[in-house]
């Protein structure tokens, strides 16, 4: 990992924190869940959930290597523990079996899925019965900046959008949450 790699992680370690502490009490969380990170970059957030479900297990997926093998670095004593695992992978495709996770976080991440339909439904699938998802974003459409969006290089989707395509794959009672005088939103829907 170069050093702008590094550069990177660390900035979304610092920048997003307010933000992933606020959506993570839109959902309770089982001392014994396991629980998926989606995109979990800096591996900050893994680290909190891992303090939440302290009988349970945290695994965090990114598609980038560079940002898997830094969130290792970040959470080595929680590996070495057996309480989290870091794995490069593509949310699209998950080697995990179905009905497995609890909980399946992603915090500023679905603005770079490419079939968010698809990766809605690969997330439903490897939830278990009653499952939650919750997708916790900085930015919002029609109300960020389309300087930032092009800046950024983000996909965003208007969030009864989202409502839709969560229920067109599945998912049940879903909730969305605003932050006043924000953009920050969390959603929050159950297998």
């Amino acid at each position: 990992m170069g050093r702008s790699g590094r550069l990177v992680a660390t900035m979304m370690n610092q920048n997003h924190e307010k933000l992933t502490l606020w959506g993570l009490t839109k959902v309770t969380i089982g001392s014994d869940f396991v629980v998926l990170d989606v995109g979990c970059g800096g591996g900050k957030t893994v680290g909190k959930l891992a303090k939440l479900a302290p009988k349970g297990k945290v695994f965090g997926i990114d598609y980038s290597p560079d940002m898997a093998k830094f969130s290792k670095k970040i959470n080595k004593k929680l590996i070495a523990q057996n309480r989290v695992e870091i794995i490069e992978a593509s949310v699209e495709k998950m080697a995990f079996r179905d009905d497995f996770f609890d909980l399946v976080t992603a915090c500023e991440a679905y603005y770079f899925w490419n079939k968010f339909s698809d990766v809605l439904a690969e997330i439903r699938r490897v939830l278990k019965s009653s499952g939650k998802l919750l997708l916790v974003n900085e930015l919002r459409y029609g109300a960020t900046s389309a300087k930032v969006i092009k800046e950024t290089h983000v996909k965003l989707i208007p969030l009864e959008q989202i409502r839709r395509d969560l229920k067109s794959v599945g998912f049940v009672g879903v909730k969305i949450f605003t932050e006043v005088d924000s953009d920050w939103n969390a959603i929050l829907a159950q297998k």
